[in-house]
């Protein structure tokens, strides 16, 4: 990456990066901070899959919102680096500006696996601001990065370890049986989920009279409209009964122990979904594969300083959690997404 233009420092004249920015600016907003080996290529890739038709790659900049953008990158001397409250060794920077806006102070001693309450602690970011700030960690997470936030400067540094799940989007329906069968190649112990709950029949409101809209109690029907809707309701349930069931969602489960279960979430998902925007098999109902951990102490996920134990029981699932979606890509195809819904190379998995 070539870097950025900046003018020489004078007693009258601060220095500034390209575009006009100066420096003193930085300090005073949000920046995602990369590697100097993440290049602006590798930066807008991974804002298309959550921002399709964005070019920052071409424009240097995107339009969040209204009054929210990201843009960049800006190159930092060491010099530049301390006047924007950039702490070393970073020196590439993508600028978010964005309005302030805060709802309450976290409650105290409530923990988030980002470090918000941390970074935060006079007013939680919301709305256009948190939204962005979100999506700045989540790639500071893909990217081996870190996120210097305004005011307080402190550096919300995300573990890309944390990153567990994955998200299949397919063209490819898999019935029940063929994918337990394939799934228990990764995970032995997965069966199918597919046990319901009984429906014991209408509510006794039902009968009462009470769930009656007040305007049709009003206005009562005459015999004939009465026996009109009966008789419209009794061909719409024996349509019902007459129709073969159709499974349309379902779920594996593989029972790991100590280390919780994994869950394949099997359901349809509609064509407008970013990621699959472009491709040319989402015309119609996408299928959705996801590959999902679910720990025994899910508050345990979300503490910004897991424990050791945890730490250890996750090292352990997430290559099993890998496999198993490569093997349901293997079989399906599809596109791949991590949990913060940026792609993945299928064959790196």
């Amino acid at each position: 990456m070539p870097p950025r233009r900046r003018r020489n420092r004078t007693v009258e004249q601060v220095a500034e990066v390209e575009d006009g920015i100066a420096v003193q600016d930085l300090a005073v907003r949000h920046l995602l901070l990369v590697p100097s080996t993440v290049d602006i290529e590798s930066v807008d890739i991974a804002l298309r899959d959550r921002l399709p038709g964005s070019d920052l790659f071409g424009t240097g900049e995107i339009n969040l919102g209204r009054h929210s953008r990201i843009s960049g990158p800006y190159e930092l001397s060491m010099e530049d680096a301390v006047d924007a409250g950039v702490p070393m060794p970073w020196t590439v920077c993508y600028c978010l500006e964005a309005p302030f806006e805060r709802e309450d102070p976290p409650i105290p001693g409530v923990d988030d696996r980002d470090g918000f309450a941390y970074a935060f602690p006079d007013g939680l970011p919301w709305r256009d601001e948190g939204r962005a700030l979100h999506l700045l960690v989540s790639l500071a997470r893909r990217l081996s990065g870190a996120v210097r936030v305004a005011g307080s400067l402190e550096l919300i540094q995300p573990d890309p370890d944390r990153a567990v799940d994955y998200v299949i989007h397919s063209p490819t329906w898999l019935d029940p049986d063929v994918l337990v069968g394939l799934v228990a190649r990764e995970l032995p112990s997965a069966v199918l989920a597919v046990d319901g709950q009984d429906w014991i029949g209408p509510p006794d409101e039902a009968y009462s009279g009470e769930t009656v809209r007040d305007d049709i109690a009003s206005d009562p029907l005459t015999p004939q409209e009465l026996y009109d809707l009966h008789a419209s309701a009794d061909n719409v349930d024996m349509t019902v009964l007459n129709e073969d069931d159709i499974i349309d969602a379902f779920a594996i489960v593989g029972d790991l122990g100590w280390d919780g279960v994994i869950e394949v979430l099997v359901h349809l998902t509609d064509p407008d979904e970013p990621s699959v925007a472009d491709q040319p098999w989402a015309e119609d109902d996408v299928v959705t594969y996801e590959v999902r951990w679910q720990c025994p102490d899910p508050a345990e996920r979300e503490n910004r300083y897991p424990s050791d134990a945890f730490r250890q029981s996750r090292a352990r699932v997430a290559p099993l959690v890998r496999s198993t979606a490569a093997a349901i890509v293997e079989a399906a195809g599809g596109v791949v997404l991590d949990e913060d819904g940026f792609s993945v190379d299928r064959y790196t998995l």
